[in-house]
């Protein structure tokens, strides 16, 4: 996706433009609402829902409506890879909060600092200790193929095993779309991440879960985020640099309570991908029955 924004306003009363849709769509897609069906450039009464289901995680009364530079708009591409949203307010929003004191912008920036800075990747024989990654063979097998055909871009399941068992909840800090296994044990790791380790949980935010598209990078390799069964997630709106071999301090702080709750970590993966967690093959195992 290339980096740009919207030109003019997108749902409910807006000028719904089909490029904007679609790149509203395929932001909320991404982030997981799924009820937008396909991004198809129609700004009909499912993307309007799926619009203000977005808005409710942050405003007070959602209207349906994104417009170019507002509060609904940077919130919704704040953090998606090689999108940069535009800063200019909204028309008619409230002026921004005066700065904080000096001293207290420096304590917050070095906390900020102390989460997202970047460290070496660990090796990967310390991470993961008796988790294995899921295959698509394994997936393919077990669960089934979520769609027919794939692409870049994020795109909704057509598999009625899949659509059955999916659901849309709040996991703390965020609210996802995933399997519904999958869904109910992130509340569990939240719950750990909070008690444990505080100052990351304030910070967490998340890149989507629920996705069907391939691997990036590739035109044959199914990406696990299509069954609903991984998660990318960011750090005070910053989404770790996929493949450098760094990682951000925050990830390793919460990593060994993902891997206790059975959730492999990304960075173990040959092109290190330090914001994604997914699902180990052993968790999988466990939710099969469930499945209905």
């Amino acid at each position: 996706m290339s980096t740009t924004n919207i030109q003019a306003s997108v749902g409910r009363n807006g000028v719904n433009q089909r490029d904007d849709v679609v790149l509203v769509q395929t932001l909320l897609l991404a982030r997981g609402f799924a009820r937008v069906g396909d991004a198809d450039g129609d700004c009909g009464k499912n993307t309007i829902a799926a619009i203000l289901d977005f808005q409710s995680n942050f405003l007070k009364n959602p209207d349906g409506r994104i417009d170019p530079g507002g509060t609904s708009w940077r919130n919704l591409a704040g953090t998606y890879p090689g999108l940069v949203p535009a800063t200019a307010p909204a028309p008619g929003a409230p002026p921004a909060p005066p700065a904080p004191p000096a001293a207290a912008a420096k304590t917050a920036a070095a906390g900020a600092a102390a989460i997202t800075g970047t460290v070496p990747r660990p090796d990967a024989a310390s991470i993961n200790v008796g988790l294995k990654f899921v295959s698509n063979s394994f997936m393919l097998a077990k669960i089934g193929n979520p769609r027919d055909s794939y692409s870049q871009l994020c795109q909704t399941p057509t598999l009625p095993l899949l659509r059955r068992n999916l659901v849309l909840d709040s996991v703390g800090p965020f609210r996802v779309t995933g399997l519904v296994p999958a869904v109910l044990s992130l509340k569990a790791v939240m719950i750990d991440i909070e008690r444990e380790q505080p100052a990351v949980y304030r910070a967490l935010g998340t890149a989507g879960m629920l996705c069907c598209r391939w691997v990036r990078g590739s035109t044959t390799a199914i990406s696990n985020h299509s069954w609903g069964t991984a998660i990318d997630l960011t750090l005070n709106g910053v989404l770790d640099v996929y493949g450098n071999n760094q990682v951000q301090r925050g990830l390793t702080l919460i990593a060994p309570i993902f891997n206790r709750h059975g959730w492999f970590w990304g960075a173990a993966f040959r092109t290190e991908d330090g914001m994604h967690f997914e699902a180990s093959e052993s968790l999988i195992q466990q939710w099969l029955p469930s499945l209905r």
